[in-house]
């Protein structure tokens, strides 16, 4: 078995498991319709519309014919192969139905597609999961500049709650001995002995 008919086998599941592609075009190609010889390994090609007319060639499975007329009654179709040549094969073995031979060509561009299509959303993810990083970086930064600046908060609120407690202390302190000093200036004032009035007034 040769390679190509290796690889047409191995693709065959995958035919079936992707979208179903669309008929061969109808229109007219010297003068007849595309048609495909089915995906059997080959067909006999023969001059006339029957099995007992001379052989002219084998066709490829897969192959592109260009069907010219059918003898209904014989079930053979009279075609136009790949080589040009014009002769009768078995109606069995002609569709219109896009064989492996030719839906290969066109898997191979869809997967080509599909894993560029898949590349480029690898290298978006990876831009994406690039820029998360980054703004995860940031915010751990922002984070960690906030809980300095809270701290400092905290330490100039204490450093301020302890110069208000030393003002006060200093305030009370200096009123205390204030009012210290005035009782005892008023105790020592008390004491000190007074002047006797004269009595030089006049009768």
């Amino acid at each position: 078995m040769s390679r190509t008919t290796r690889v047409l086998s191995r693709l065959v599941f995958a035919c079936v498991l992707l979208t179903p592609l669309s008929h061969a075009q109808e229109g007219s190609e010297a003068d007849g319709e595309v048609r495909y010889v089915t995906d059997n390994l080959y067909t006999f090609l023969h001059a006339g519309p029957g099995r007992n007319y001379r052989i002219l060639g084998s066709v490829e499975a897969g192959t592109r014919v260009t069907q010219l007329q059918v003898d209904a009654e014989n079930n053979f179709v009279e075609v136009i192969d790949d080589k040009q040549r014009t002769g009768w094969v078995d109606g069995t073995f002609i569709t219109s139905e896009l064989t492996i031979r030719e839906r290969v060509p066109i898997l191979e561009q869809r997967l080509q597609e599909a894993n560029e299509q898949l590349a480029e959303q690898e290298a978006l993810n990876q831009r994406l999961n690039q820029q998360v990083q980054t703004l995860t970086t940031q915010n751990e930064q922002v984070n960690k500049q906030l809980s300095e600046l809270q701290s400092r908060n905290q330490d100039i609120q204490q450093e301020l709650n302890t110069s208000d407690q030393t003002a006060q202390i200093q305030w009370f302190t200096r009123g205390g001995i204030v009012a210290l000093a005035s009782i005892i200036l008023g105790v020592i004032i008390a004491y000190l002995p007074k002047k006797r009035r004269r009595n030089d007034q006049w009768m």
